[in-house]
């Protein structure tokens, strides 16, 4: 009979968990040091040679496997395959069969060995197999009675460097990284704790660190190369790995692959960017143009899932950036875009030959409209528009490429908003006379393809609606939708205080006067505080109104700050959570010396 499986065996049986794994490992042509199994097979039949029956008695058990000899054959295969992948040293490792799963571990409760020599080989064998009984397996499964042991006997690598690497946080803190461990030498003294490793959150998309705690032992090229085969590998289980692996002369080897076990379930923070009025066919053009636009831009990079919320009562949807998209993803985009800065001028060419195409058809009302092709037009420029947008906030962007994308922002950035007008003015003139007051609840291909829905449905729709990856679901309890994908809404600023940028300053006191659409217009009176999240041209026949001007977004450049201005108004900017807190009639003080508003 065959105890024993060497490491290019087909994986047709259990050989427990860590076998099992680097079985596949090899099966999948990824560099794993040699070993064959000594198979559970061997362990029963060397308790059935030796008669050894005490499995009431830990103890007794224990002892009668330490004492035990090998039968004739097993120990004779044992040695032979040694012999043939002429070993020197060697790591025996324990492979129990609940050993590696993906609920449970039991990492550091069986047994491993390092540098075993021929002439310890048995008995480390028989070490491994004892540690099936010991006091903390016991606590740690409280089951020990169907489990069987197979045992690793794996080629001795000296390591350079070794490590531990997670192809996904498990703290769940974000999406984007895998975090790598590692400490000169063998890997034994990182996983048992007594040293403190180097890590590095190394960011999935571009394979590149961006944090180091520690000194770093391996170059960018090692790092991308290791982070390449951590995705792979969690590619081919499916599943987030927790991967043992080390280097030796350049050389990476993989040592073990598991599932991740207890990973933390990732929050996905998100806070909200801008307020507008926006009907469904602009929340698809701007999901696409953002999420799938800038994907392309980047090779596939991920960015960021916009979430867009309407709400019923003000007639705005709310649209909000998860955190890493906010903080972390456009510096690495822009980091992309100079590294191939060739490309991405072809890309930026192809957009102006866009902005050139949608301007012809927008100023010629003869002219053959297709609303796919307009669209896609539409599309190729939005990554640009949206990018030119937020270069200025980061420093780490060459002048060459910032001064590319600003230059697209001043030229070609109201081309995107023409064309919108322009889209939504065709799709009136063809929408059915019912459906014509409408138009902000229905989908592109309802409108262009007459594909449209009951006005019951247009009804729920109105009564709110949320949409999210490209999918939109009518939701009555937003709470309870966003608890269930785990999404948490951060809060704009803590407490009540309620600070912003000065636009132009000043001192006025008045009632608060919110305004989102131009319905609410009939309920301002002068001399109110216009509080809303950002102004735009439709509301000039208020501004001259108002007493003052409160925004939750903005920067000195945006419209309120250039009106308030002109118009000499007192005028706070980017407070964030103005909307939030000051409700209609509330007499407040803005005080745009300070940036500060006071409720009375």
């Amino acid at each position: 009979m065959n105890y024993i499986v060497g490491d290019k065996e087909k994986l047709n049986a259990d050989f427990g968990g860590k076998a099992n794994s680097l079985l596949k490992l090899v099966e999948n042509n990824f560099n794993v040091p040699r070993f064959y199994i000594i198979t559970s097979k061997a362990y029963q039949e060397f308790l059935k040679f030796n008669h050894i029956e005490s499995f009431d008695d830990l103890v007794k058990l224990k002892k009668e496997i330490e004492d035990a000899n090998f039968p004739n054959t097993l120990e004779d295969e044992i040695f032979d395959y040694w012999e043939k992948y002429n070993f020197d040293k060697t790591a025996v490792r324990s492979s129990a069969s609940n050993e590696d799963g993906q609920e449970k571990s039991f990492a550091g409760q069986y047994k491993t060995f390092l540098n075993v020599d021929k002439k310890e080989l048995l008995i480390k064998i028989k070490k491994c197999w004892i540690s099936l009984f010991e006091d903390n397996v016991v606590a740690y499964s409280n089951d020990i009675s169907n489990q069987v042991m197979n045992v690793i006997v794996q080629e001795m690598v000296e390591a350079d460097y070794s490590g531990v690497a997670f192809s996904s946080d498990p703290t769940g803190s974000s999406n984007n990284y895998s975090v790598i461990e590692v400490c000169p030498g063998l890997g034994e003294k990182l996983v048992s704790g007594n040293v403190t490793p180097t890590t590095m959150f190394v960011r999935r998309q571009t394979h590149h660190s961006d944090s180091i705690t520690g000194q770093n032992y391996l170059t960018e090229e090692d790092i991308s190369h290791l982070e390449q085969i951590i995705l792979k590998i969690e590619e081919i289980y499916s599943i987030p790995m927790d991967i043992e692996w080390c280097t030796k002369k350049n050389l990476i080897y993989i040592l073990q692959a598991r599932a991740i076990t207890a990973q933390n379930p990732s929050l996905n923070l998100y806070r909200k960017v801008i307020s507008r009025e926006k009907t469904i066919i602009e929340t698809e053009i701007y999901y696409q143009g953002e999420y799938e636009g800038i994907k392309s831009l980047t090779k596939n990079l991920y960015y960021f899932k916009p979430l867009f919320i309407y709400d019923k009562e003000k007639e705005i949807t709310n649209v909000y950036y998860n955190d890493t998209a906010l903080e972390e993803d456009p510096k690495t985009i822009y980091y992309y875009m100079q590294k191939d800065i060739k490309k991405t001028k072809e890309l930026y060419n192809k957009a102006l030959s866009s902005c050139k195409y949608l301007n012809m058809i927008v100023d010629n009302e003869e002219s053959d409209f297709n609303y796919k092709e307009f669209i896609k037009n539409m599309l190729i420029i939005y990554p640009f528009t949206s990018l030119g947008n937020l270069a200025g906030y980061f420093e780490n962007i060459s002048s060459e490429l910032k001064e590319l994308l600003i230059d697209f922002r001043n030229n070609y950035d109201y081309i995107l908003y023409k064309a919108n007008e322009y889209l939504h003015n065709k799709a009136k003139k063809i929408l059915p006379k019912e459906y014509q007051e409408h138009i902000k609840f229905l989908f592109i291909e309802e409108v262009f393809q007459n594909k449209m829905p009951s006005l019951d449905l247009i009804q729920k729709r109105k009564n709110g609606y949320i949409f999210f990856d490209n999918n939109l679901e009518l939701v009555d309890n937003i709470p309870l939708w966003l608890e269930r994908k785990n999404i948490v809404i951060k809060s704009q600023q803590d407490g009540k205080i309620i600070k912003g940028s000065v636009a132009y300053s000043g001192k006025k006191t008045g009632k608060v006067c919110q305004i989102y659409t131009k319905e609410d217009f009939k309920k301002f009176e002068k001399g109110d505080i216009l509080v809303t999240t950002m102004t735009t041209p439709k509301f000039t026949p208020i501004l001259k109104l108002a007493g003052a001007i409160v925004t939750d977004e903005g920067g000195i450049t945006c419209h309120a700050a250039i009106i308030a201005r002109e118009l000499k108004i007192p005028c706070i900017i980017g407070c964030k959570n103005a909307t939030e807190i000051l409700k209609n009639d509330m007499i407040v003080e803005v005080n745009a010396n300070e940036g500060i508003i006071n409720i009375s």
